[in-house]
């Protein structure tokens, strides 16, 4: 079972407004349309009752939110909007950690942990004045010149992304390249390095964080010229391979939807992926799955084809 399958599970739900993956000490990965007003109360909450979580319900303006703690690392929290029942919510969250349970998850960011040995005055007075006597020998160098410029580096959407060198240390928190990936790209960075997996494509891993492609491959091109990732990209010959997607497709009459939702289903022909419409069209992912919603299962099937 694929990580991203399971959370498409709580994506389609009507009665989920968002969700995220959280660590321990409360904070969010992978987070889907999670709204930032009630990110302190679950990140209070987790500082509360972490070591003991199991299953528990937080009551906010927004909804319910579901606290469910999956492994040693990992607790699923679920917004559910106001008129779910809490009976419900709480079902449809043991029915998600079921399918986790399935799920090979990767590893949160790690926290510096090498403390810096101790220094005796008389050593600190010694390092300085060596200091003092060098530093006008050091050659002036741009840290910058040994990295190859992103739009120099091949990415296309069939690119395998491997982890490279550096990985390790750009999911370390405070190191320096994992400062400056952050400053650059944000939080959703380290989700999209989290799904480096060995396998997966820059397109695939686009969708496992619900990314437009475009900014996830842009992402991916810093990350391998700063030897974080390296990416795999076949020849052109070998593009024939096919790769399983799933499209939607709407069955019925455009005049029975709402007018700010069809622009989105008119194209919902077999012939696009959902993320594929939200970039022809110009807009949000999840704008784009909002309009489909609430025809899923009715007048908007997805289904599953190979493409070349």
């Amino acid at each position: 079972m694929e990580l991203e399958r399971v959370l498409t599970k709580l994506r389609f739900d009507e009665s989920v407004s968002g969700y995220a993956l959280f660590t321990n000490d409360g904070n969010p990965f992978l987070s889907f349309s999670l709204p930032d007003e009630i990110l302190p109360t679950i990140k209070e909450t987790l500082g509360i009752h972490a070591e003991s979580l199991k299953l528990m319900n937080i009551m906010s303006g927004a909804g319910t939110v579901v606290l469910a703690r999956v492994d040693s690392s990992w607790v699923l929290g679920v917004l559910f909007k106001p008129e779910e029942s809490l009976g419900m919510a709480l079902q449809k969250t043991r029915s998600v950690m079921e399918l986790l349970g399935e799920v090979d998850l990767p590893s949160p960011p790690s926290p510096v942990t090498e403390a810096e040995p101790e220094t005796s005055l008389e050593e600190a007075e010694e390092t300085i004045q060596v200091e003092a006597t060098t530093v006008e020998e050091a050659p002036s160098v741009d840290s910058f010149d040994e990295h190859p410029l992103p739009d120099e580096v091949e990415m296309r959407h069939g690119c395998i992304i491997h982890r490279d060198e550096n990985y390790s240390q750009s999911m370390t928190t405070n190191t320096p390249i994992n400062a400056e990936l952050i400053a650059k790209f944000g939080n959703t960075a380290l989700d999209i390095l989290m799904m480096v997996d060995e396998r997966r494509t820059a397109f695939k891993i686009a969708e496992a964080v619900a990314r437009q492609v475009e900014k996830v491959m842009d992402t991916l091109r810093w990350c391998v010229s700063r030897k974080i990732v390296s990416a795999e990209c076949p020849e052109e010959q070998a593009l024939e391979k096919k790769e399983l997607v799933e499209v939607p497709i709407f069955e019925g009459e455009l005049s029975k939807i709402k007018k700010e939702h069809r622009n989105v289903v008119e194209k919902c022909d077999g012939t696009h992926t959902l993320q594929e419409i939200a970039q022809m069209l110009g807009i949000p992912y999840f704008q784009a799955l909002q309009s489909v919603v609430p025809y899923r299962g009715k007048t908007v099937k997805f289904v599953r084809k190979s493409r070349i």
